[in-house]
């Protein structure tokens, strides 16, 4: 079966590869190091899912550096950048990243010739 569709959900596993060449030691790889950036994503073939976890960690780094800046002069406003950066934005991207990590590590995405292999 080349139609990707006509696999059910269950059977595709929750990383279902677009591409089947794509490596899982690269894909491990990536989401180990760069896991937080979403470049593991990216290098899946889900590029808007890669793009929601890159924005959101330029988002925390942004607010994170800022209100660094800013807390030698004891403002206010840079710790409240630095808390909802860390504590914001950096938690959910972190937990994300984690349980993509998870995911990948107990190997449960599936690549077309997985699926379609005899059980």
């Amino acid at each position: 079966m080349s139609d990707q569709s006509a696999v059910s959900p269950m059977k595709r596993g929750f990383f279902h590869l677009k591409h089947p060449r794509k490596s899982p030691v690269v894909t491990l790889i990536l989401s180990f190091f760069l896991g937080g950036f979403g470049f593991h994503r990216f290098y899946l073939g889900k590029p808007l899912s890669g793009a929601v976890m890159l924005l959101l960690s330029l988002v925390t780094l942004a607010l994170v550096f800022n209100g660094l800046s800013k807390m030698e002069t004891m403002d206010p406003n840079g710790m409240l950048a630095v808390v909802s950066g860390a504590l914001g934005f950096g938690m959910v991207v972190s937990a994300w990243a984690i349980v993509d990590l998870l995911v990948i590590l107990i190997g449960v995405f599936a690549t077309s010739d997985s699926v379609n292999a005899p059980e």
